[in-house]
């Protein structure tokens, strides 16, 4: 979906252990964690109405997990439901979910909010076990609600329950004590080590053919920083989106950094949507009297460019972002359009790309001509036009928008194509010892409201990088997405790979920091990276039925899916270079024997047996032999990070007991680990198995 970039990874164990300590370090600062969204909500195609059927086992195995851990572990204060609906019900409205599943089997004491705008009825809901209607009450409210409790058709301890919910979360936060914060600790040196530190933390090594990494910068003259993420700190859209106070890009970074020691030659080469500067007001005119610069904005008080205008001004340019605000005093800040009209005027003939970036609707005519047709709500996302415009000739140009609610965005830019940026990257590349390609995503592909169409690298980046390449063979490729992407078309060609995300407003300096050897990369991947989009376990099912989704792989997600279908993905989960190499040694068991009861003590040794310190990621994988049921060939039950000097070595020790063994038998409703062969596996990644050990559970 388009909002991986939020989620934990495919693994639900994984899921779990990030959720439960990042949920604790949140709350112990008085901040109510609210996990979300609550559950099988893992499309943004149809989310708010689409019915997602997943059987049992597969909710309690795959879906269940990282949920029941926030409860039950890390105590967690608000959980949020979802939009969709599942097996059937609105999750804001399922007994399954919100009584059975969270309250009663989880004990959950905290409060139940509903997604924005995730509520769809007033007698179900209340006597499920939804507490709080978010953002308003249009169906939880007095109106629809206080006469059947008065009259006991809706029992009165129900309403108890909720309220006696929400305080106890204000109490626990401290919302009715004399709470004081510093408003002045922002973005502190505190705060930017950190930024930096999980952003190298999570950078992932894919490929290092010949040892191109780190770069040695005593050995070069010159670097080409190329790419359309090279000179902006990137992360995804929507409601999670962060505006960093003070973002560091790699350009910027590598200037700081190397600047002074080498040429750095920097060709942005292409541009992605949403990276277009707003034209001008000397381009934009009321009339065709050049005169009057700008565009005529006509302000409407509903979504539908109904009725006279509240306001008409003169916009000098097209460039709003209003977040939650109102465009004027006493207009309302959700649910209003505006239409501007006028004329546009090149001053050179050329092609251009005319960007429209809003969130929500927008509609773009050009001669009256419909070019741009984009009436939904959405979070940011940026559509395009691309057309020939003559110097001097005035151009009618009329731009329609909506907001329905939440944060108000639009812009209108334009852009000269890449081609002409492409010529400078090539040049670049040809004229420098090393390239770096900073490719990826942005906000504008990954977000909220929409999917991702597919796996590609927009805009042609493929044969972008290709011809980098070709200009110069020692390049490295910079990744900065927020999912999985394909390679195919070029990886045999490039020798040095990363994969940084999207890592905050210290992108830049964290990558620097890798690509120089300051850093050594120590990320694994939380998911599988895909040869292709037809590997995928979802394949075959999504968006294949109008207004509903069959799970139909079931467990098998993830690596889980690639492992039992054999299928050979690109990147396996858990997979990471470093710039060192690690020995595994010396497995031991405390028994090779298991009962009911009983914790296995597991033991082995690493060894950094490289030449510069650096940190490993180990993880324990356990393969039931012979079961009752299907299970996957194995499943990630422990990982530990180990940092180590070359040379140097320790112990790595883990204990598990029967619930790693376990699998959820939906006959009787509960987690089984059934008597027979296991065999435990540690390794440097789902793939990557180093040691193995037998062991029976008896």
């Amino acid at each position: 979906g388009g909002r991986n970039f939020e989620s934990f990874g495919e693994d639900p164990y994984l899921a779990s252990r990030i959720a439960v300590d990042y949920i604790k370090g949140v709350q112990q600062e008085n901040v109510a964690a609210t996990v979300k969204h609550f559950a099988a909500n893992n499309q943004e195609h149809q989310r708010d109405h689409v019915n997602t059927i997943v059987d049992e086992r597969s909710l309690n195995e795959i879906y269940f997990p990282a949920f029941k851990a926030a409860v039950e572990e890390g105590k967690v204060l608000a959980v949020m439901s979802a939009y969709n609906k599942l097996n059937g019900p609105f999750c804001s409205e399922s007994d399954y979910l919100l009584v059975d599943k969270l309250k009663n089997e989880w004990k959950f004491n905290g409060l139940v909010m509903s997604d924005w705008g995730a509520v769809h009825s007033s007698i179900p809901t209340f006597s499920s076990g939804l507490d709080l209607e978010m953002p308003k009450g249009d169906y939880l409210n007095q109106n629809t609600l206080l006469d059947k409790i008065k009259s006991g058709e809706l029992d009165i301890e129900k309403l108890d329950d909720k309220v006696r919910r929400i305080l106890r979360v204000m109490f626990t936060i401290g919302l009715f004590d004399d709470y004081k914060y510093d408003s002045t600790k922002v973005n502190t040196a505190e705060h930017v080590k950190i930024a930096l530190d999980v952003a190298k933390e999570g950078i992932v090594l894919l490929k290092n053919e010949g040892s191109i990494l780190p770069i040695d910068i005593s050995k070069l003259k010159s670097i080409a920083v190329i790419g359309p993420n090279s000179k902006a700190a990137r992360s995804g859209g929507g409601s999670s989106m962060v505006d960093p106070v003070n973002p560091i890009s790699p350009l910027e970074a590598l200037q700081n950094k190397v600047g002074s020691k080498v040429k750095i030659n920097f060709a942005q080469g292409l541009m992605i949507d949403g990276d277009s500067e707003p034209i001008k007001s000397k381009f934009l005119f009321t009339d065709k009297s050049g005169k009057h610069h700008g565009l005529k904005g006509e302000y409407f008080t509903n979504k539908n460019l109904e009725g006279t205008p509240a306001h008409i001004i003169t916009d000098k340019l097209i460039d709003f972002s209003l977040d939650w605000k109102s465009p004027f005093e006493n207009f309302p800040s959700d649910n209003f359009s505006i239409r501007w009209t006028g004329y546009l005027k090149a001053e050179k003939t050329d092609k251009y790309t005319i960007d429209v970036s809003s969130d929500d609707g927008v509609r773009l005519y050009l001669e009256d001509k419909l070019v741009i047709d984009d009436w939904n709500d959405h979070a940011v996302l940026t559509n395009s036009y691309t057309t020939k415009l003559e110097a001097g000739k005035y151009y009618k140009i009329k731009l329609e928008y909506y907001e329905n609610a939440g944060g108000a965005i639009v812009k209108l830019g334009w852009r000269m194509p890449n081609e002409k940026l492409l010529t400078q990257a090539i040049n670049a590349a040809k004229n420098s010892d090393i390239a770096i390609v900073f490719a990826g995503t942005s906000a504008n592909y990954e977000s909220e409201g929409f999917d991702r169409k597919d796996l590609i690298l927009p805009k042609e980046q493929d044969q972008f990088i290709k011809e980098i390449v070709k200009a110069n063979h020692n390049t490295i490729v910079v990744l900065t997405t927020g999912s999985p992407v394909f390679m195919n078309d070029w990886i045999n060609d490039v020798p040095g790979i990363i994969e940084a995300w999207f890592p905050g407003e210290q992108a830049g300096n964290a990558i620097a920091e890798v690509l120089l050897g300051e850093t050594n990369p120590s990320g694994k991947l939380p998911i599988t990276f895909p040869h292709r989009w037809e590997d995928c376990s979802a394949f075959s099912t999504y968006m294949k039925e109008d207004g509903t989704t069959r799970y139909e792989d079931g467990i098998y997600v993830g690596y889980r899916h690639f492992e039992k279908n054999k299928i050979a993905p690109l990147f396996p989960f858990g997979y990471g270079l470093s710039y060192t190499q690690f020995e595994y040694s010396g497995l031991k068991l405390s028994s090779k024997e298991m009962q009911d009861n009983d914790k296995l003590e597991v033991s082995f040794t690493i060894k950094n047996i490289g030449k510069v310190a650096g940190a490993e990621v180990a993880q324990l994988y356990i393969q039931d032999v012979q079961a009752s049921v299907d299970r996957p060939v194995k499943e990630l039950k422990r990982f530990s990070k180990v940092h180590l000097q070359p040379g140097e070595s320790k112990i790595i020790k883990f204990e598990i007991d029967k619930t790693a063994l376990s699998f959820y038998n939906v006959e009787r409703k509960s987690w089984v680990a059934e008597p027979g062969d296991f065999h435990l596996l540690i390794g440097s990644s789902s793939e990557d198995i180093r040691l193995t050990s037998p062991f029976k559970f008896e």
